[in-house]
């Protein structure tokens, strides 16, 4: 793959607002219906969510993300490259475009702690799954104490947690796959990548272009938003690799481009305008 000159941050025309308002009132009971079982099965299952066994938490993230992924009707279909996911890792590195992809790994894969941006903690939807599902969170800033390398290595090989990790560190929109932070090759250990495929419409989200009410409206104002979600098959790194966390990055993308049939940017997570709005100092941000 070629790197891309294109700008990946950038939003397509977005259909105006008022004309999604019948497609809106139209799915609105079914969106409500799907909601309502969504909190039922918060309320009955999230409380004993850490103290059930690993097979029960897989079918409990399944169960509530489903529904979840019904009420703003993503229609996911999977492709698992690999002969079962008893071969897969117990790290996954994902694309990242969209704020429902943490969910829809829950529903394909199970339970497993995600490595999340730290403006997720309090998020309205994601940040509840976050905390319930002990997700290590990303500073905006280095901060003191253990490193999120060292709290992943410790996960790992402490217990038998499944990790997920965007090694883009951001959303993008789908034209080309931004460069990989080291942080999930530096472990030198296996990864399973995934990669999803928007066929229809990118829910890409530039915070700084609108709201996460206007993000919620516009998917829930569609008839359905269709996702191709691709297994590739688990990379084992070489000795090489191993000692060089960059050129194993770097291999594991090129390889997630290709099933993503995208160029290969040669922006990062830094040139994110969602990452330098979370970077600003509080009294910018709230000027």
């Amino acid at each position: 793959m070629t790197p891309s000159n294109t700008s990946p941050f950038d939003v397509a025309p977005q259909r105006p607002l008022w004309l999604s308002i019948p497609i809106f009132v139209v799915m609105l009971p079914l969106s409500l219906l799907c909601l309502s079982v969504v909190i039922l099965l918060c309320l009955l299952l999230l409380p004993t969510y850490k103290q059930t066994t690993p097979k029960r938490r897989d079918r409990r993230a399944a169960w509530i993300t489903y529904w979840m992924l019904a009420t703003v009707r993503f229609r996911i279909r999977v492709t698992d490259h690999n002969a079962s996911s008893a071969v897969h890792s117990r790290l996954y590195v994902a694309s990242h475009v969209s704020m429902m992809e943490s969910i829809m790994l829950f529903n394909v894969v199970g339970h497993l702690r995600t490595i999340a941006a730290e403006f997720t903690r309090d998020h309205p939807v994601i940040g509840v799954l976050a905390r319930i599902t002990d997700s290590i969170f990303v500073p905006p800033r280095r901060q003191g104490g253990p490193s999120v390398v060292d709290r992943m290595r410790e996960s790992l090989d402490t217990t038998d947690e499944r990790l997920s990790i965007f090694p883009e560190g951001t959303f993008s929109n789908a034209t080309a796959l931004l460069k990989f932070k080291t942080g999930a090759f530096v472990l030198g250990k296996p990864v399973t990548p995934i990669v999803f495929k928007y066929t229809a419409y990118v829910p890409f989200w530039n915070r700084n272009e609108s709201s996460f009410a206007t993000q919620l409206f516009r998917l829930m104002a569609r008839v359905s938003t269709p996702v191709e979600v691709i297994v590739l098959p688990t990379w084992h790194p070489t000795a090489i690799e191993q000692e060089d966390p960059r050129q194993y990055a770097e291999n594991v993308r090129r390889l997630m481009a290709q099933h993503l049939e995208l160029p290969l940017s040669e922006k990062g997570k830094l040139d994110s305008p969602n990452v330098k709005r979370d970077q600003r100092p509080a009294t910018q941000a709230a000027s």
